[in-house]
């Protein structure tokens, strides 16, 4: 008797944290909605306060997010590291995006807003609510046979003269941050931010590939005319906790 109601009562734990979870979110998104200039901008400030202090939105599902936003939910296949884009705004062809970046070290969560190459390089933001000019997060490829897990993370933009990009940003788990890779730009080039027409058969989810069992990063190249070229990569090979570009004659 005493064992079922144990059992009841941790059903009844869980099942009241997921209602408090979807409670919070719908509050905050429907707040980010809101036509109320000053409304919108406090449920955002609020809604990354939230995901950065609460632990258990690691594995919440947020679906009215989803939903509502758009938003793109991403997590490493190790489950330690958790990406959420979404756009904030529309003008003309540039396109306005929030990031929030969480991950766990051990038992603790830490968690980042705004562009996440603003993390990596360690830049202060400069304005108040500098996480609505960040890029759309796409992909998490993550690397766990190296010393320590290296995460790659794939974003994409478009710019004034609506040129379309997708770039990599190279991160290495060092406990409480997160930090940019050394030499990963192999010293003056990020791998793909070659700018490219979208002519509407371009997949992005192509352009950047990570091959598991070669350790080798691929990245889209583009002829003289800005066009995607089919099938034809710059190649990286992960070297101990390093890209380096291979040489074409390779």
């Amino acid at each position: 008797m005493k064992k079922t109601t144990l059992i009841l009562a941790v059903i009844v734990l869980a099942l009241t944290a997921c209602s408090k979870q979807e409670r919070t979110e719908h509050k905050l998104v429907d707040g980010i909605l809101s036509e109320d200039y000053e409304t919108s901008f406090k449920a955002m400030d609020d809604f990354c306060t939230w995901v950065k202090s609460d632990k258990s939105t690691m594995s919440h599902d947020f679906k009215y997010s989803q939903e509502k936003l758009g938003m793109k939910v991403l997590t490493s296949s190790d489950g330690k590291v958790r990406c959420y884009s979404w756009v904030t705004a529309r003008e003309d062809t540039i396109v306005n995006y929030a990031n929030i970046v969480q991950w766990l070290s051990g038992e603790q969560m830490v968690a980042f807003s705004g562009p996440l190459d603003a993390m990596l390089t360690g830049r202060k933001p400069t304005i108040k609510r500098q996480w609505s000019l960040a890029h759309s997060i796409d992909t998490i490829f993550d690397i766990q046979n190296a010393s320590r897990p290296i995460y790659l993370f794939v974003e994409s933009y478009v710019n004034e003269e609506g040129m379309s990009f997708v770039y990599v940003t190279a991160a290495i788990n060092q406990g409480l941050k997160l930090q940019v890779l050394p030499f990963f730009f192999n010293g003056i080039e990020t791998a793909g931010n070659r700018q490219y027409i979208d002519d509407g058969k371009v997949n992005k989810m192509d352009l950047i590939k990570w091959d598991e069992k070669a350790q080798k990063l691929y990245a889209y190249m583009t002829d003289d005319n800005n066009r995607v070229i089919p099938g034809k990569y710059e190649e990286y090979r992960l070297d101990t906790q390093q890209f380096v570009k291979i040489a074409s004659e390779e």
